[in-house]
């Protein structure tokens, strides 16, 4: 089992912090003030901080010093449309990443035959019960709960959401990872677990882009976190 499916699948609500830029300062900050998990992309516009990572032969330098910098899970986002060739998967497959993270639409079947690597799968705001338990007989180890659209983003949290996250867990039953699609404050925490969440995923929604921004969020969410007990 990769160290995600091992963290999320304990009991514990987990935090984890979805770099907005592949830069070390960012995740020294990150792991500095908390986040027990990392993720890092590829070939992909990222939608809510307006970042274009590039290839893997372009990216994996900076990559090899992160996971060279930090102790905790790191998982990678391997693309949109484009995704890394065989011949790359196979050398990301041994280079040191837990895990990756695709949405679903994007996860070619190949995918789960790359050994060595944790599966992490996003669904959006089309997913119904029965796809869900599907993906999960097919080796989805942890749901993405990135149900919210786009047009709601950056809003706040509220009781629809939260019945949302319930019932994707409900169908799913492995672990969900909530993403801060919306405007999550670090006091909602508790709202999360008790729907049946596994943890938050914070990105630069409430991180900002900027490391400073990134490690005060990371602080302030660790805080939250461990005062549920």
């Amino acid at each position: 089992m990769s160290r995600l499916g091992e963290l999320t699948s304990n009991g514990a609500f987990r935090l984890m912090v979805s770099l907005p830029k592949n830069r070390v300062d960012m995740a020294l900050a990150a792991v500095e003030a908390g986040a027990e998990i990392l993720k890092v992309h590829l070939n992909c516009h990222h939608f809510a901080s307006d970042t274009r990572f590039g290839s893997w032969r372009d990216e994996k330098p900076v990559l090899r010093e992160i996971l060279d910098a930090v102790r905790v899970p790191v998982g990678i986002v391997t693309g949109e449309e484009t995704q890394p060739t065989a011949a790359e998967w196979a050398e990301l497959s041994g280079f040191g990443f837990d895990f990756w993270d695709l949405f679903a639409r994007y996860t070619a079947p190949g995918c789960f035959d790359v050994p060595g690597l944790g599966r992490m799968v996003a669904v959006d705001d089309s997913w119904t019960g029965e796809m869900v338990q599907d993906m999960v007989k097919l080796g989805v180890d942890v749901f993405e709960a990135s149900i919210i659209p786009r047009t709601q983003y950056r809003t706040p949290l509220n009781l629809v959401d939260l019945t949302r996250y319930a019932a994707l867990g409900r169908a799913a039953r492995v672990p969900i990872m909530v993403p801060s699609q919306k405007a999550l404050r670090p006091d909602e925490v508790g709202w999360l677990r008790r729907v049946g969440a596994s943890g938050v995923t914070i990105g630069a929604i409430v991180t900002g882009l900027e490391p400073d921004g990134l490690r005060a969020a990371t602080a302030s969410f660790r805080a939250a976190i461990d005062a549920l007990g």
